[in-house]
């Protein structure tokens, strides 16, 4: 965490009982047990130990002198009893107790209860990331990968399947895949984030099946399950698997220097909320760089121009963002992205120097849903007096100082307040600072601060705790509704559940105090908390401590490594812890069996878990809620007889919405059954509000809500569920209009068309040239101009139909067009007083535009009567709904486009602002003619044909003349050839 090791806590509210505490000498004792120099381990061939079956080989490893035997329970057997290293069979199910014998009697870390289950769940997924010739997909596409799953057997895998090496099923594998498939069984990759489920395409013939899933997604801790079907009496163990992200570059130059703690430092480790595996390690050999779990890794440098040795070897904490990682050397902060290595400083808006601490995430935030237009913070750092928060793109803003928190927080202005720790809370939107206050009281304090980033709030938390002289503690929040947390210091380690409600140091039974007084001390190196509870305190020489969320006392773990190894903890939030050994500039990764050690330390203590199962019905991490919305949960908790469980529901901000509760309870053969159901909704009438906007910003927010049983205990899996519950407009909720099926809907070739200028709102002599945006305006529905149009609104989320919209709304034709009516009057609609109409809403708001002056924030339905004069309610009535008989009418003396914008006005439909748009074409009239254009047209055509006429009747005189003309030319030369004719003919005689 950030900040480093600080000194020692010296008081308490709860120091009135030092005997049962944890101070700064009684941690220290306790804290090496198992100190001497033999211990003992087990290992199996299944990764995080997830099998521990009567079929599972426990591979048995003693480390030490003076070993004897292995003395084991009856129902075992041991491969060799004389070899410190030899395999462990238990085919019987129960407790078995296991332990070295040794010379050395004084030997007191001897044995541990092996919890062997049946044989239940005998195979598991074994999953591998397809190379580029096996995948389906491009290798230069990186937003998805695909994964190849079969099933294997642990206790006769290939030993490239147990070192996670095969790129293929052997062929026992591929047999066992072949007979799961034919059974019907299909795997499921489920994310555990945002619930998403990725299925997956069987290849039977080569024994696999293939899927795709997303690999730049933050939501990739992810759960492979598949059908309830057994083969040879063993089922298929749910596998919990990670999706691997890309490699990131950070490349090095041959003079770059090395990024180190200073010498002697403890290792230091960090991963991102979100994306586990994602991790960096901070050694004094330097710092090294994981995205899949410190499987592989990287180391990180710095370049000498920038950072010289001295500076690059004095790194006091490292902090992970989505563009790079963040360094805090010599109080100033560096940042490291994939192409260079730069100081934030004054012009980021960050101080030169003077930072005591940076810190990121605790929980994945990226499913938190914030308020429109806002953004989470994903790193703060601060100085004594200063706080900042860091946002993607390098961007940094300073959200307050000690003088401005003393007015906020009310504290005394002449008090000396200063800022030593900063961490994020349990809720995503909350930033806690832990503050020392000298003159707040009559000693030094300690304070907690939290600001609300999404409603941009300060509150000062109901905490207070007596303080040391000087120093701090650091702090790390529990996934909880209700602020939870755990604070340490070197030596001592302080709980406030429940908002504060109980509090008080960490316990230990007074039989490992006696213990511990003849082992030497220790300090604390780590303490990791993950997403169910589980929390495990890591000590210097390596003696590891546990605890459950919400509970007063902690156990020593068994010994697990030498005091001399240099160790740190990896603990993945899907619930895997690892052990990352150092040496050097190598790391070596392991498996550490937190659950088998666990039972293993309170067996003696009888400390079970008090329910048998507990269930609910909370499947998603967010829920959205609109107005009028409701969402019901169920839990169950089943239990012995006579413990009285119940489930315990933690609401934050229950204000914002309404619920109701119902439990039934049962019990059959001493076995109790209680069920609980919550329903939470929305219901509140926003019509009477004088300040609408005000109204639903103050009843809009995130109320969190966790379901945990009552009662549990160290052995129980998991004991709590959270989830937030959005109270706004849901994201990507939006309406449309419904074409009915009678209507076309086609795309024309024209782009422009033309409203005549006095059929606007406003008229004019031009007519008005509009250009239709088909993109924006979609396709036309063509409306036949004699049937009334009665528009039906759907909504939707995304893709998802929800239900069709009930709610009044009005319209109105984007370009200006009034040329449109209403079928129906105020007064045949019912309305007990004049309504609404657009030309009562224009007057006084002349310069606003049409969607700001009527809406949700001013309507008033008619249908509530008011004292004074009714109006006039012959007027049509220009809203509409969906189960009211007024429709939209249109012109009968000619055809038009209309573009028309629709918006929902009833002021408790919903906190979005829902307006879509939608465009007609009537058609269906045939055009009367326009007389002066027809007769000028036949005057027109008459006076061509006149003309045509009286050219012809003169050319037709001319050609008469003509012939009449040649006729009597053609009658002289007859009459002359007929005299020659009888002239030759006489003389012939």
């Amino acid at each position: 965490m950030g900040g480093g090791l600080l000194g020692p806590l010296l008081g308490g509210p709860m120091a009135r009982a030092p005997e049962r505490l944890w101070g700064t000498r009684g941690l220290g004792l306790l804290l090496c047990l198992g100190g001497c120099c033999c211990l003992w381990r087990y290992k199996t061939n299944v990764e995080n130990y997830a099998v521990f079956t009567t079929r599972t080989t426990i591979y048995l490893e003693y480390e030490g002198a003076e070993f004897v035997q292995w003395e084991v329970s009856t129902l075992c057997t041991v491969a060799n009893k004389s070899s410190p290293t030899t395999t462990l069979n238990c085919p019987v199910p129960g407790t078995h107790t296991i332990r070295p014998k040794v010379d050395n009697e004084t030997f007191e870390n001897v044995e541990r209860y092996m919890p062997i289950s049946e044989h239940l769940n005998c195979f598991l997924w074994y999953v591998v990331k397809s190379s580029p010739a096996q995948s389906s997909i491009p290798s230069s596409k990186n937003d998805s990968q695909e994964l190849i799953l079969w099933i294997y057997d642990p206790e006769s895998a290939e030993p490239s399947e147990l070192n996670h090496t095969a790129t293929s099923p052997p062929r026992n594998s591929k047999t066992l895949s072949k007979q799961f498939w034919n059974l019907g069984q299909e795997p499921v990759v489920q994310t555990y984030f945002r619930n998403t489920k990725y299925f997956a395409t069987a290849f039977p013939e080569l024994g696999f099946w293939k899927i795709n899933v997303p690999s730049m997604s933050d939501d990739i801790i992810t759960n492979i399950h598949g059908k309830a079907i057994a083969f040879q009496d063993c089922f298929v163990l749910d596998s919990p698997f990670i999706i691997s992200r890309p490699e990131e570059p950070f490349p090095n130059n041959v003079n770059d220097n090395s990024l180190c703690s200073a010498a002697g430092s403890e290792p230091y480790i960090e991963w991102s909320a979100c994306i586990p595996t994602t991790a960096l390690l901070l050694s004094e050999f330097g710092t090294f760089h994981t995205n899949d779990g410190f499987v592989t890794y990287k180391e990180i440098k710095a370049p000498s121009h920038i950072l010289d040795f001295d500076l690059s070897h004095k790194v006091t904490d490292i902090v992970l963002t989505d563009d790079g990682i963040l360094f805090l050397i010599m109080g100033t902060v560096y940042k490291r992205e994939s192409n260079r290595f730069f100081k934030l400083g004054p012009e980021y808006n960050l101080p030169e120097t003077g930072i005591i601490g940076i810190q990121s995430r605790s929980w994945c935030s990226s499913a938190y849903p914030v308020q429109s237009g806002r953004k989470l913070s994903t790193v703060a750092i601060w100085t004594p007096s200063e706080q900042y928060l860091g946002y993607g793109g390098n961007v940094f803003i300073k959200i307050t100082d000690t003088t401005k928190l003393k007015k906020v927080l009310d504290l005394p202005v002449t008090a000396s307040l200063s800022i030593g720790t900063v961490c994020y809370d349990s809720r995503p939107s909350e930033v806690v600072l832990l503050m020392a206050c000298v003159g707040c009281s009559s000693s030094r304090v300690f304070y907690l601060s939290a600001y609300n980033e999404d409603r941009d709030l300060w509150v000062l938390r109901d905490f207070f705790l007596n303080a040391p002289l000087q120093g701090f503690m650091l702090m790390e929040f529990v996934y909880s509704a209700s602020p939870s947390m755990l604070m340490w210091d070197k030596e001592m380690v302080y709980y406030s559940y429940k908002n504060n409600t109980i509090n008080g140091f960490l316990i230990i039974p007074e039989s490992v105090k006696r213990q511990a007084e003849k082992a030497q001390g220790s300090t604390i190196h780590q303490l990791l908390i993950d997403y169910f509870g589980n929390t495990v305190i890591k000590m210097k020489n390596n003696v590891m401590i546990f605890l459950k969320v919400e509970m007063k006392d902690a156990v020593v773990l068994p010994r697990w490594e030498k005091e001399s190894k240099n160790i740190v903890l990896y603990l993945n939030p899907s619930g895997n812890l690892y052990i990352l050994y150092i040496n050097g500039s190598r790391i070596h990764r392991e498996d550490y069996p937190l659950k088998t050690e666990i039972f293993s330390s309170i067996h003696d203590s009888q400390d079970i878990c008090p329910y048998l199962v507990f269930k609910h019905s909370m499947d998603l991490n967010v829920y959205y809620l609109d107005m009028g919305d409701e969402v019901t949960f169920w839990a169950q908790v089943v239990y012995v007889e006579n413990l009285g469980l119940s489930t315990d529901v933690e609401i934050y901000r229950p204000e914002l919405l309404m619920q109701t509760t119902n439990v039934d309870y049962e019990i059959a053969r001493g076995i109790c059954t209680k069920n609980q159901t919550m329903k939470f909704y929305h219901k509140m009438d926003y019509s009477l509000e004088s300040n609408y906007t005000e109204a639903l910003i103050a009843s809009t927010g995130v109320m969190t809500v966790e379901l945990q049983p009552s009662m549990s205990g160290k052995m129980c899996s998991t004991n709590n569920k959270l989830t937030h519950l959005f109270v706004g407009c849901p994201p990507s909720r939006h309406i449309v209009i419904q074409r009915p099926s009678y209507v076309t809907c086609m795309k024309h070739n024209f782009t422009t068309y033309k409203i005549r200028g006095e059929y606007l709102w406003v008229p004019t002599t031009e007519d008005l040239v509009v250009n239709y945006d088909w993109d924006k305006y979609g396709c036309l529905m063509d409306l036949h101009y004699a049937i009334p149009f009665h528009p039906d609104i759907a909504l939707y989320n995304g893709s998802t139909f929800v239900k069709t919209v009930e709610a009044n709304f009005i319209l109105w034709e984007v370009h200006g067009r009034n040329d449109y009516s209403y079928n129906s009057s105020m007064k045949q609609v019912g309305c007990l007083r004049e309504a609404q109409t657009w030309i009562s809403m224009l007057k006084g708001h002349e310069n606003s535009t049409l969607d700001e002056i009527w809406g949700p924030q001013n309507y008033r339905s008619c249908f509530e009567s008011e004292l004074g004069r009714l109006g006039d309610l012959n007027q049509l009535y220009p809203i509409l709904n969906h189960s009211g008989y007024n429709s939209l009418i249109w012109p009968t003396e000619y055809s038009g486009i209309y573009v028309f914008r629709v918006k929902i006005v009833d002021p408790n439909f919903s906190f979005c602002d829902l307006n879509t748009v939608f465009a007609v074409r009537t058609y269906g009239i045939v055009e009367s003619p326009n007389i002066g254009k027809v007769a000028g047209f036949s005057v027109l055509i008459l006076s061509i044909f006149g003309g045509i006429l009286v050219i012809s009747y003169f050319r037709y005189v001319k050609i008469y003349r003509a012939i009449i003309y040649v006729d009597r030319l053609l009658s002289h030369d007859q009459q002359d050839q007929t005299r020659t004719t009888v002239h030759e003919l006489k003389k012939d005689q």
